[in-house]
């Protein structure tokens, strides 16, 4: 099949190349970087056609997408509507997948920020479409570009590409297996971004043991106002000294990206 010459292209193969498209247009809308407010909608648009076209040919080859099927399913409307409405749910599901690893991040960098006192210097986040805080902006960046530097973005089309031989076209299902997969996947994520945030928290708990035992001793000394610097100076210098083990464990928590998004594309299926 050549689907750029179109004067050979069936009726059946133009429904599949289009259920295929859903799939990825929804994906890339939601996952992290290329799905960000800031990325224009028209560059949006224009990669998912060029993913499409680069992954629809080897899709038909390995037998993942057989355009025969859109005899069945586009045969009339509402086959349409429900094939279209399951590949729609299969992009929301896998992009939020890959989404959730990046939310941890910023889960326990704002843990961070609370505990350095830096609540009230929060701002408008545009890759989180939220109000996040200094901190949580700094390390989601270093984040970013970890997950890039270790190719991620090939992770996300490598796992979207086999998620078509776990779920197939018009397939996907979002049942107990999913939700609960699901709910499983975020209590990992409120764990690491609580991991990550425990150095800070551990020094931050013993900056305060210290201010009562010196509250205590010295009730002449102003700690209100002494602990805001104390607790901002301490947590920068820990953030500081644990920027390797940040990287370490971030690019390892980044790495599983791709298994994420297959065991949600299996739950999708029912397996």
């Amino acid at each position: 099949m050549n689907i750029f010459n179109f004067s050979q292209i069936t009726m059946e193969e133009c429904l599949t190349f289009f259920a295929v498209l859903i799939r990825y247009s929804v994906l890339i809308a939601v996952m992290p970087f290329v799905g960000d407010r800031m990325v224009p909608m028209p560059l949006k648009i224009l990669l998912a056609l060029a993913i499409t076209f680069a992954l629809f040919p080897a899709l038909v080859v390995q037998g993942q997408v057989r355009p025969g099927d859109a005899l069945v399913w586009g045969a009339t409307t509402g086959g349409i509507a429900a094939t279209i409405g399951c590949e729609v749910l299969c992009g929301l599901v896998l992009g939020f997948t890959a989404k959730l690893l990046f939310e941890s991040v910023s889960f326990g960098a704002n843990l961070v920020g609370n505990f350095m006192g830096f609540a009230a210097a929060s701002t408008y986040d545009p890759h989180q479409e939220s109000q996040t805080q200094v901190v949580a902006q700094l390390q989601l960046a270093v984040a970013m570009l970890i997950f890039l530097a270790l190719d991620g973005h090939h992770l996300m089309l490598r796992a979207s590409l086999d998620s078509y031989r776990l779920v197939g076209l018009g397939q996907a299902s979002f049942g107990t297996i999913a939700s609960q997969r699901l709910v499983g996947l975020t209590a990992q994520v409120i764990r690491f971004g609580m991991q990550l945030a425990a150095p800070v928290a551990l020094s931050m708990f013993a900056v305060n043991v210290a201010f009562g035992l010196i509250a205590k001793t010295m009730p002449q000394l102003n700690i209100l106002v002494l602990s805001f610097a104390v607790s901002a100076l301490v947590g920068l210098v820990v953030l500081f000294l644990s920027v390797p083990e940040f990287q370490g464990v971030v690019g390892a928590l980044l790495g599983r990206m791709g298994e994420w998004m297959e065991s949600m594309a299996a739950a999708l299926g029912g397996k």
